[in-house]
């Protein structure tokens, strides 16, 4: 917020000098005063117009919201909600798999594998009517509302019960929970600094957890899914170092999770805290880690794929698409 309060002041600056300049006769440069260019006078309406222009992309970068990260890869599939988390103990949720490809199996595995076509989606359900007043229903109540309304895509009844939907919350576990479909649902609209400001949030409910319990896979699991969000929010807006520190620490946990737990999704959250960190690390111009990254994901999804094809199928050829990318990059 204080960023585009700068930007704002810096923009309303520029346009007036600008302006000053073009138009010293003005109202503009009758407040601010002759502005002498000495030898780039002869320069004036270029260089007043051009300030002008700077000015007016100073405001335009205050009010407009931010979107993706660096060079503007999108990970795929909305940020949505999480809504089939468990809400105690922390679920172990997988994000979403980011946009890219990379491939390190055995070619001939990879051209055998057969993947089932996606199913036609259904059409989003009807959003529930809204019988109970703000503080009379229990939170998992007002999060199915929430989730009903977001699936309906109807966003300005979600909003408003996005503001009810922390409050509701009783237990720490569930407070986590609402500040991070909260931020998921800000994240998805575009609304960074709300996003980032729910995902600290859940960090801060994500760290308690954990410190009750460090040994528990579903407390590894809810704090690295907490990090993951506030890493996210970071990449959106370019704050890479914060990004980088966060899907850092993300990746140590779900490397524990998945070495207390072989199971498929606790894999496949590993394969995607490596990918995110890969691309965090490539838009800091770090391309040999970033490689190394995505091909230790990408040996992950293709062990995945080969035992379930129909579930893990689309994340390889993602990520195999995405290292091939990368490698060509290298090669140049």
């Amino acid at each position: 917020m204080g960023a585009r309060i700068l930007s704002f002041l810096l923009g309303v600056m520029l346009s007036g000098i600008g302006w000053a300049i073009v138009d010293p006769s003005g109202f503009a440069g009758a407040k601010l005063g002759a502005l002498d260019l000495g030898m780039f006078e002869g320069h004036r309406p270029f260089i007043g117009w051009g300030v002008l222009a700077l000015g007016i992309v100073a405001l335009l970068s205050a009010v407009l919201p931010r979107g993706g990260g660096p060079g503007g890869r999108k990970r795929k599939g909305p940020p949505a909600v999480d809504f089939d988390a468990v809400i105690d103990p922390p679920a172990d949720s997988a994000p979403h798999h980011p946009e890219g490809a990379g491939s390190h199996l055995a070619e001939d595995v990879v051209a055998n594998l057969t993947f089932a076509e996606a199913e036609p989606a259904a059409p989003p359900p009807q959003p529930p009517p809204r019988a109970e007043a703000a503080g009379d229903a229990p939170f998992p109540v007002l999060r199915e509302q929430f989730k009903a309304l977001v699936q309906a895509e109807s966003w300005t009844e979600a909003a408003a019960l996005a503001r009810r939907l922390p409050a509701s919350a009783t237990t720490d576990a569930e407070r986590l929970t609402a500040a991070s479909e909260v931020g998921d649902f800000h994240r998805s609209l575009g609304a960074s600094d709300d996003a980032a400001e729910a995902y600290e949030t859940a960090l801060g409910y994500a760290r308690m957890l954990h410190e009750a319990s460090p040994k528990d896979a579903g407390a590894m699991a809810a704090l690295a899914g907490a990090l993951t969000g506030v890493g996210d929010a970071a990449q959106d807006e370019a704050r890479l170092e914060v990004a980088v520190d966060a899907y850092e620490e993300a990746l140590a946990l779900r490397r524990k999770v998945a070495a207390a737990k072989t199971d498929g999704p606790s894999l496949r959250a590993l394969s995607l805290a490596l990918e995110r960190l890969a691309d965090a690390r490539e838009d800091r111009g770090h391309r040999v880690r970033a490689l190394d990254l995505y091909r230790e994901s990408f040996d992950i999804a293709g062990k995945l794929a080969v035992k379930d094809p129909q579930a893990y199928g689309a994340d390889l050829a993602i990520t195999r698409r995405r290292l091939a990318e990368l490698e060509a990059r290298l090669a140049l």
